[in-house]
């Protein structure tokens, strides 16, 4: 049990909440609140005329997972060489007090993590790069 206090229009309430889950104890994407959408690159052909093309390395590349939002990074979830599965969440960002998973879009391993905790992003920015399976 933890021991809150809140304050609701000036008026103060003291609470206790059972934790049911830790962001901690986090053990598989299937134990997360929600599914989260790891930002995945436009296709060509969806790409408006002026746009520019992607970057090698940049958050244009299919093998790169840019930040979907502006926001603060809470926490990491992977390392430099660590496989992951699909569905893996990789990083959670914080946005107007929101939590937001950014997960795995496919089997792979980290290449590169490209933030730190309590980094602020901006949208497309990168966060993880990583080598596809196969």
């Amino acid at each position: 049990m933890k021991k809150l206090r809140i304050t609701v229009s000036g008026k103060v309430y003291d609470v206790e909440v059972q934790v049911l889950q830790d962001d901690e104890a986090i053990g598989s994407p299937a134990s997360l609140p929600y599914p989260g959408a790891a930002a995945l690159p436009i296709p060509e052909a969806a790409r408006p005329a002026s746009a520019p093309a992607p970057v090698p390395g940049g958050a244009g590349d299919p093998n790169v997972i840019a930040s979907p939002l502006a926001g603060t990074v809470q926490k990491i979830f992977v390392t430099k060489g660590m496989p992951v599965e699909a569905k893996t969440p990789l990083v959670l960002l914080d946005a107007m007090k929101m939590d937001t998973y950014i997960y795995a879009p496919r089997t792979g391993t980290i290449a590169e993590v490209c933030v730190e905790v309590g980094a602020a992003v901006q949208v497309r920015d990168p966060l993880i790069r990583y080598v596809p399976e196969g």
